[in-house]
């Protein structure tokens, strides 16, 4: 391949994926061009782009974005998945095609700038996403204030049951009975 060619390859790369921070690695040695495609089209239903790079071209043009993490440990025959999902979302999508194709699997994958290898990738689709995350912070820093709103709002609550009950046997002309402390 000449420089020249390399050079607009690279460019295209760097423009594909300069601002990416969540990408899986996977690898399709020997699947039929059939199951690719079909591949491919859920992909995209999903917003998410299957490409076969070439690894040093890819290193090449990624040398400064956050994607040059899984770069660096790219190697060999390499596919990558990215798009609008992040990699756990990815990761709850391939879950199914692990079934269809045998020969599907994920070597690494980066996960908002961080790199997981091979072994950590196997469960990516239990992984929660960012957004579950936050709200699991925002539900524990949440709870002990609304257990605090409810512990003061309780004798409030109980007192103004007891009141309203007195009033409505007032307005029935009901006798109320006093208690003797």
């Amino acid at each position: 391949m000449s420089k020249l060619v390399k050079n607009i390859i690279s460019d295209e790369l760097k423009s594909r994926y300069s601002k990416t921070d969540s990408a899986v690695w996977v690898e399709m040695v020997g699947v039929d061009g059939l199951t690719t495609n079909s591949f491919r089209r859920e992909l995209r239903k999903n917003k998410l782009r299957l490409e076969v790079v070439k690894t040093a071209l890819l290193r090449r043009a990624v040398d400064s974005s956050p994607l040059s993490r899984l770069a660096k440990e790219m190697k060999g025959p390499a596919s990558l998945i990215s798009g609008e999902a992040n990699s756990a979302q990815i990761g709850k999508l391939l879950k199914p095609w692990f079934e269809k194709i045998q020969q599907l699997k994920v070597r690494g994958a980066l996960l908002e700038g961080e790199f997981v290898d091979e072994a950590a990738c196997k469960d990516l689709d239990k992984m929660p996403t960012r957004r579950d995350l936050q709200g699991r912070v925002a539900a524990a820093a949440l709870s002990p204030g609304a257990k605090l709103a409810s512990a003061i709002k309780s004798p409030a609550g109980n007192i103004a049951a007891c009141i309203k009950a007195i009033a409505d046997k007032l307005e029935k002309g009901e006798e109320i009975k006093k208690l003797s402390a």
